[in-house]
């Protein structure tokens, strides 16, 4: 259960969120939710993700290693985070990733690079990797530059059933148009 000082810190946070342009709805998960989260991470791991290869959500764990951990759901104007979010690794190289759209150009008209939308794919590495691809969702920093009270804040990409049951609990829409992102932080002082 947070302290007085966590309570007030967390609602702090909630307000932050709140105040970013494309941030709908921004609650703390229960701990039913986070228990429920994790088993769906966990059974997700290993999964095939987006066709391209088993998954590892490395964003997710990061996330539930802090000490506080929130929800929140996001509109099409919602900015991610600067790319990578997605990355392919085979034989420990990575063989593809997402990137910016106004990056797309640099790779479109090289004989080495398979364009898909924003996910690229570099076709000199994938011949010479060995094992099965590996789709991680990389944990992303967040910045609270105007806190002093937070510490190494985290992003993460909840898998799918995870993205489900979020929607289902707090009968929120599920649309194309509506993402969930987790956000993982620790307490740094109680002044």
């Amino acid at each position: 259960m947070p302290n007085n000082f966590e309570k007030e810190l967390i609602e702090e946070v909630k307000a932050h969120l709140s105040g970013v342009t494309g941030v709908d709805c921004v609650f703390e998960l229960t701990e039913a939710d986070k228990a429920e989260i994790e088993r769906l991470e966990e059974a997700a791991n290993g999964n095939v993700l987006m066709g391209m290869g088993e998954g590892d959500n490395q964003g997710v764990k990061e996330v539930f290693k802090k000490e506080c951990i929130l929800c929140f759901t996001t509109t099409k104007a919602y900015v991610w985070p600067e790319p990578p979010n997605v990355i392919m690794m085979q034989g420990g190289e990575i063989v593809g990733f997402d990137c910016a759209v106004d990056q797309v150009c640099q790779y479109e008209n090289q004989p080495n690079y398979l364009v898909m939308g924003t996910f690229i794919i570099d076709k000199s590495k994938v011949p010479t990797a060995s094992g099965k691809p590996i789709v991680i969702l990389p944990p992303k920093p967040y910045d609270f530059k105007d806190s002093c009270r937070v510490k190494e804040a985290v992003l993460g990409s909840p898998s799918t059933p995870s993205d489900e049951y979020i929607r289902k609990a707090y009968n929120f829409d599920k649309s194309p148009e509506k993402g969930t992102f987790f956000l993982g932080f620790d307490f740094v002082c109680k002044c």
